[in-house]
C-alpha cells in the first residue's frame, strides 16, 4: 500500500503498518548513495525448497580497475513454477556496521516469470568495464564491494533490521550479509577481497538454506540476467545420503492451538501470540485477494452489531499470498497459520491451501459494529479488521491521494484538523496538537495496494467524477454493508469489503454531503486589480518519456490536454495578476530560462485571441540548474491591467536549508 508523509503523495508500496514505536524504524527514506532500497513484496519467503524470490547474484565492484561491468548489479531469481509480482517490494542496503534504518531503498515493480530473473543496476566506482544487459530497474546506489547487507523486503520504506541472524524475519523476503556485515542469514557470506577482486557473490541452485555462508560462493564468471533471459529451474539434488548411525528423527510441529480471534489480537497493538501457530474460525467479511493485499478479513461468528469483545478485536487479516482456497464472503472458515505483525497489523499466515477450509458455506456476513467518531488513534485497535459502520461525523480533510491511490483523508468529528504551528509555537503545545491531529485522522481507501493504472488497477479512482465532486469539509455517508477497519502505511484505513474503482457497484461506495459547495466566483471585496494564485501541478513541456526526471505528462497528447485545462481555468479566474506554482524550471532540463512559462502564456494568448498576457522574466542569476529545483514559481499578468516596474530580483547567496 502506501507510506505517506503528512500532506505528501504516498508511494506505492503494499504493506500494512502501525503507529508509535514502529514509525521511527519504518520512516520513509530518500534514495541515497551507498545503499540499495527495498523491493516490492513477493508472494513467498525464500526457503530451502525454492518457493520464493531470492537474491541470486551480487556484483559490487562495477567501474573499478579491471571491472567486467561499469555498473554494480543485483540479480533476483524466481525458482518457482509460477510468476511472482514485485509490486510493493524493495531492495535495501545497509553498511556492514550499520544498526539503524537502511541507508536507501530501490522500490521494485513488475513481474518475474516462473524460473525467471530480474536485474537491478546500481552505481559505479568508475568508468571501467562494459555496459550491463538492459536492467529491469536502474538506481544510483553503491553497496560496498567488501562488506555490507543487501535485503529484499516487504514494503518500500527503509527498515531497521536487528543485528545478527535475521533468518525467519517476517519483513524479509531474502537477505545477503557479506564480508564483515553484522546482519546476515545464519552466517555472513565470504566477500571479494576488495573492489579490484572482480568476482560476484553467486547463489548455488536457487534455494535458500537461511545461511549466507553456505548459499553463496565467489565466482569470477559474472552472469547478469534480466527478465528477457530464458527460464531455468533448480535441479533436484536427490535425497541426502543417510548418515551412520541414523539420527533420531526430530519431532514434527504440533497442530496449531485453537484460539479465538480476540485471543490472537490481544488488547494491545501487538498480538501476544506472535510467531505461534494457531487455528481460528471466522466468517469472511472482506475479500482482498484481487486488490494486491492477497488476503481476506475474517471475523468471529456471532460478533458484530451490538456484540463485541471488550478491549480486543474480533477481526483479523489472513495473508494468503499465492494460495487460492475456495472461499467467499459469508463463508465460515477455519484458518491455521503463524501469527505475525506485518508492519504493525496483526495477521495469520497459512502455509498451504489446506490450512484454509470452509466449515460452513453461506453463513452470512455479520452486521457491522458501530465505530463512533470519538474512537480515535490507538483506541481503534480494538476494531482492527472488523466490519464497522462509522457513526457520528466524518469530514473530508484532504483529497491529495485520491487521483493516484484512490484514498481520501477524513477527520473524525465536527472540526477539520488545523496545522499545529498555526495554533501554537513549536514545542510541547504544538506537539500535543500534532498528536491529536494524527489520532483524529482516518483514511477512506479503495481496497487496492497498488497505484491506479498499475498492478492491475485499471478502473480509475472511485470517489470523484465530473458528476460527483467532493470537497474538503464534506461529510461522508458510509455504505450500509460497512467498511473493514485496517491499519496500513502508518494510518488507520476504512477499506471497502472488496476492492473498488470508478466502475464498481454503488452498494460498495459511500456518498457525500455537500457541506462546502464550490463558489461560482470569489466574493466581492472592492479594489481595482484582482490577484490570484494557481498551482499548475507540474506543468512540464519536457515529457517523462523524454526525461525520466520530468514530472508532468508522458506523451504530447497528454500534455495538450493538461495545457488546455490550465489555460481554460486561468482565463476563467478573471484575475489580472496570477502567481503560478510548479512550473517546469527550464534550465534543469536543458531549456532556456522561462521557456515552459512562455509556452503557457502563449496558450493563454492563443485562447484570448490577442496578446493579453505577459510574464515576469526570471532573474538571470537563476539560470543555473545546480542551485535550483525541477519546478519553480512564476508571475503572469494582463498587460492592459497592470504595468511592470523594474526587474524581478532573487537571493541566491543565502543558505536557508
Amino acid at each position: 500500500m502506501k507510506s505517506v508523509p503528512d500532506g505528501e503523495n504516498r508511494t506505492v508500496p503494499s504493506s500494512f503498518r502501525r503507529r508509535g514505536a514502529r514509525l521511527g524504524a519504518l520512516a520513509a527514506t530518500t534514495v541515497a548513495a551507498l545503499s540499495f532500497g527495498c523491493l516490492a513484496a513477493v508472494p513467498a519467503f525464500a526457503d530451502t525448497s525454492g518457493t520464493g524470490v531470492v537474491i541470486n547474484e551480487a556484483y559490487l565492484s562495477g567501474g573499478s580497475a579491471g571491472a567486467a561491468y561499469t555498473n554494480k548489479f543485483v540479480e533476483l531469481y524466481n525458482p518457482t513454477h509460477a510468476a511472482v509480482t514485485l509490486d510493493g517490494l524493495s531492495l535495501q542496503y545497509r553498511s556492514a556496521t550499520g544498526t539503524g534504518n537502511s541507508s536507501g531503498t530501490v522500490p521494485l515493480s513488475g513481474t518475474i516469470a516462473a524460473g525467471g530473473y530480474y536485474l537491478i543496476q546500481g552505481g559505479s566506482n568508475g568508468t571501467n568495464g562494459t555496459a550491463l544487459p538492459t536492467p529491469d530497474a536502474t538506481s544510483g546506489l553503491n553497496p560496498s564491494g567488501a562488506s555490507g547487507t543487501i535485503a529484499l523486503v516487504k514494503g518500500a520504506s527503509a527498515i531497521a533490521l536487528p543485528t545478527g541472524s535475521v533468518a525467519g524475519n517476517a519483513d524479509v523476503i531474502d537477505l545477503l550479509g557479506y564480508g564483515a556485515s553484522n546482519t546476515f542469514e545464519g552466517a555472513a557470506a565470504t566477500a571479494p577481497a576488495g573492489n579490484t577482486d572482480v568476482k560476484s557473490l553467486n547463489r548455488t541452485g536457487g534455494a535458500d538454506t537461511d545461511s549466507n555462508s553456505a548459499d553463496f560462493t565467489l565466482s569470477a564468471t559474472l552472469t547478469p540476467k534480466n527478465t528477457s533471459a530464458a527460464a531455468e529451474f533448480p535441479t533436484d539434488p536427490g535425497p541426502e545420503p543417510t548418515p551412520t548411525p541414523t539420527p533420531t528423527p526430530t519431532e514434527t510441529q504440533a497442530p496449531g492451538e485453537t484460539k479465538t480471534i480476540a485471543e490472537v489480537q490481544g488488547t494491545t497493538d501487538t498480538s501476544p501470540l506472535v510467531d505461534q501457530t494457531v487455528t481460528v474460525q471466522g466468517i469472511v467479511t472482506g475479500d482482498f485477494r484481487t486488490g494486491g493485499y492477497k488476503g481476506i478479513a475474517i471475523q468471529t461468528e456471532g460478533t458484530g452489531g451490538d456484540v463485541k469483545t471488550d478491549g480486543a478485536s474480533d477481526g483479523i487479516f489472513v495473508y494468503l499470498n499465492a494460495l487460492a482456497p475456495s472461499v467467499a464472503r459469508g463463508d465460515l472458515v477455519s484458518v491455521t497459520g503463524k501469527v505475525s505483525e506485518y508492519f504493525g497489523q496483526t495477521q495469520i499466515n497459512p502455509a498451504a491451501v489446506g490450512d484454509v477450509s470452509v466449515v460452513k458455506a453461506g453463513v452470512g456476513v455479520p452486521q457491522p459494529v458501530a465505530l463512533p467518531d470519538g474512537v480515535r488513534g490507538a483506541d481503534r485497535e480494538a476494531y482492527e479488521n472488523m466490519l464497522v459502520t462509522p457513526t457520528g461525523t466524518y469530514k473530508l480533510a484532504s483529497s491529495h491521494q485520491l487521483y493516484n491511490y484512490g484514498a481520501l483523508w477524513l477527520n473524525a468529528g465536527d472540526k477539520l484538523n488545523v496545522k499545529a504551528t498555526e495554533l501554537a509555537r513549536p514545542g510541547a503545545d504544538a506537539d500535543a496538537i500534532t498528536a491529536a491531529n494524527r489520532a483524529n485522522r482516518i483514511l477512506l481507501d479503495d481496497g487496492w495496494s497498488s497505484q491506479i493504472g498499475k498492478g492491475g488497477h485499471t478502473g480509475g479512482q472511485p470517489y470523484f467524477t465530473k458528476d460527483t465532486v467532493v470537497r474538503n469539509g464534506d461529510t461522508v455517508n458510509f455504505p450500509a454493508e460497512g467498511e473493514i477497519l485496517q491499519y496500513g502505511f502508518d494510518d488507520w484505513r476504512l477499506q471497502p469489503v472488496v476492492p473498488i474503482s470508478g466502475t464498481s457497484d454503488a452498494s460498495h461506495k459511500p456518498t457525500f454531503g455537500d457541506e462546502n459547495p464550490r463558489p461560482a466566483a470569489p466574493p466581492a471585496v472592492g479594489g481595482d486589480v484582482k490577484v490570484a494564485s494557481f498551482n499548475v501541478y507540474n506543468f512540464f513541456t519536457t515529457l517523462t518519456s523524454q526525461d525520466a526526471n520530468a514530472r508532468g505528462a508522458k506523451t504530447d497528447a497528454q500534455f495538450q490536454i493538461q495545457r488546455s485545462k490550465i489555460v481554460s481555468a486561468i482565463n476563467g479566474l478573471g484575475a489580472d495578476v496570477v502567481g503560478l506554482m510548479e512550473v517546469e524550471n527550464g534550465p534543469k532540463f536543458g531549456l532556456a530560462l522561462d521557456a515552459p512559462l512562455k509556452n503557457l502564456v502563449q496558450g493563454l494568448n492563443d485562447a484570448a485571441g490577442s496578446e493579453v498576457w505577459d510574464y515576469v522574466r526570471t532573474p538571470a542569476a537563476l539560470n543555473d540548474p545546480s542551485i535550483t529545483d525541477a519546478i519553480t514559481t512564476a508571475i503572469i499578468y494582463k498587460k492592459a491591467s497592470v504595468t511592470l516596474k523594474g526587474d524581478a530580483s532573487t537571493v541566491v547567496d543565502e543558505t536557508v536549508f
